[in-house]
């Protein structure tokens, strides 16, 4: 089966859109599975560079962002680093991953990006998840779709979608973050408490900066700084270790007047708090904390 039936109508509708008034605020995604080309139509490129021995003419173009669903599940094998990996845009292993779509597409080994380019492409998830078909590794769900959020966003993803809202409404897996009475299971439990911590209603019009280093970190251990609008830092250290912990400082540049400490597996309220202190040393293991810095 040619693809260019396919091609020709993601062009069509990116020039379509970026043609109307209304519709062209709106971000275009690309194809999912792009990679399964069958005749090299060009889909492997948001435009076509030149140079490109494509099928379609260089210039054609066909989306604003790569699309992919790179499933942080995989084929189910829960490892240390698991939602880090499925996040990074050169990997090329077992995560339906950027490379395979848009580096060099899977099926009939087409060149797309060089993984250079790969590190800075637009790029979304629009289908990411993991099963929890009983309560028993419903834990293990939760946990590992907060770091999914976090990996993907500290690594350059534009949106992450999760696959799914309610159970058994799109398919018939457990990847649902409700049970099937629409009763939330623990991944909407953490999700909310990340979210309600992280929660702000402006933009921040001049970030600034937070003298911090961790101690002790192991390669699994990973860390995003945002700050709100009112100028509190909030420091998520998250960790990917499936069987082990390990104590990790947070050393600050100086002297911070409150610091307190968010569980996201516990609730969005915080578990502890210090003053007048430059560091804090925290258990991290296969899951997020949030240390809010006033």
């Amino acid at each position: 089966m040619s693809w260019l039936p396919v091609a020709n109508l993601q062009r069509d509708i990116f020039a379509a859109v970026k043609q109307d008034p209304e519709l062209q605020k709106y971000p275009v995604f690309h194809v999912s599975e792009g990679g399964a080309e069958t005749d090299n139509v060009g889909l492997q490129f948001l435009a076509i560079p030149k140079g490109a021995t494509t099928l379609l003419p260089a210039g054609t173009e066909f989306a604003d962002y790569a699309n992919v669903h790179n499933y942080v599940s995989a084929n189910g094998v829960l490892e240390d680093n698991q939602a880090w990996q499925a996040a990074d845009p050169t990997l090329n292993s077992r995560w339906d991953g950027l490379f395979g779509e848009y580096g060099v597409t899977w099926k009939k080994r087409y060149q797309g990006y060089s993984r250079a380019d790969l590190l800075t492409l637009p790029r979304v998830t629009t289908e990411t998840g993991w099963d929890a078909p009983d309560p028993t590794s419903e834990d293990v769900q939760g946990k590992t779709l907060v770091n999914t959020y976090l990996a993907q966003f500290k690594r350059g993803w534009s949106y992450t979608f999760i696959y799914q809202l309610g159970e058994g409404e799109g398919g018939g897996g457990s990847q649902g973050l409700f049970h099937a009475n629409w009763t939330p299971k623990l991944a909407a439990k953490y999700i909310h408490n990340l979210t309600s911590i992280l929660a702000d209603d402006s933009d921040v019009l001049n970030p600034q900066t937070l003298d911090y280093v961790l101690v002790n970190a192991s390669s699994t251990v990973h860390d995003l700084l945002l700050q709100k609008s009112g100028g509190i830092f909030e420091l998520v250290v998250w960790g990917e270790s499936v069987a082990t912990s390990a104590d990790v400082t947070i050393n600050f540049g100086k002297k911070h007047a409150k610091v307190r400490l968010f569980d996201t597996t516990i609730s969005s309220a915080p578990i502890n708090s210090w003053a007048d202190v430059a560091s804090v040393t925290l258990p991290i293991g296969d899951h997020a904390m949030v240390i809010e810095i006033q």
